[in-house]
């Protein structure tokens, strides 16, 4: 029987490669993002590839709670049983606290903190309940060590990495499995044009990876964090 996933920023970079991961490992899935037109164009793809597998998706705003509730109730209507959540969406605005707009805080946490956050809670209590699931949070090396030119993306990331933690704790003793994926400079569609070959990134296929390689392991093993650095430390 397939399992299913929910991935958020599914249609660029790390959550891309996530999906054509968990396509290639049977699961069905529902496929999340702002533009439509991207979600089309990787829907047509993967279910061209996997004809055999539920492939949906959603467009939706992840700064936007409502819309984010919507996202919920529609994966519920259709993998009442949802095995894995990926909450990949992620905001990033350069700029210190002393230039960025007095918006960008609350932007940054709309997106970064409270999506994930009711997203683990809607879904987690559903896994507790059967007793199995998996939910993985993108976090960032901003998370450990703070970006000053990325002020307010730092201060979720380290959000992120607490609400993981609080979550794992709690929903271990159910069986439900948590896993931050905190990943160095990962060559995405951000980092194009710069003066720094592909090779010397981490490759988002790396992280999808990362993904299926925590998905293999056997029920009573929990990989709490996976740190992916590029192996020059300078980048």
């Amino acid at each position: 029987m397939n399992k299913c996933a929910l991935i958020t920023g599914a249609t660029k970079g790390i959550g891309k490669s996530i999906a054509y991961a968990l396509a290639k490992e049977g699961y069905h899935m529902l496929l999340a993002a702002r533009t439509e037109s991207d979600l089309l164009n990787l829907q047509a793809t993967l279910q061209s590839q996997y004809p055999n597998q539920m492939i949906h998706y959603r467009a939706a705003d992840c700064k936007d709670q409502k819309q984010v509730q919507a996202l919920a109730q529609q994966t519920d209507a259709l993998f009442p049983d949802l095995d894995v959540l990926v909450n990949n969406v992620g905001l990033f605005i350069p700029g210190s606290f002393l230039e960025e707009p007095p918006e960008a805080l609350a932007d940054h946490l709309a997106v970064n903190v409270l999506c994930t956050h009711y997203l683990s809670v809607y879904f987690g209590k559903k896994m507790c309940q059967r007793k199995s699931g998996h939910l993985f949070n993108l976090g960032s090396v901003a998370g450990k060590s703070p970006f000053v030119k990325a002020a307010s993306y730092s201060v979720t990331k380290y959000a992120v990495h607490g609400l993981t933690a609080i979550l794992r704790q709690e929903l271990g003793s159910y069986g439900v499995k948590v896993t931050e994926i905190i990943p160095g400079s990962t060559y995405t569609a951000s980092w194009e044009g710069v003066d720094i070959p592909p090779e010397k990134f981490v490759a988002a296929e790396d992280i999808a990876q990362a993904v299926i390689s925590c998905l293999s392991m056997s029920k009573g093993a929990n990989v709490d964090e996976i740190f992916i650095r590029p192996l020059d430390l300078n980048i």
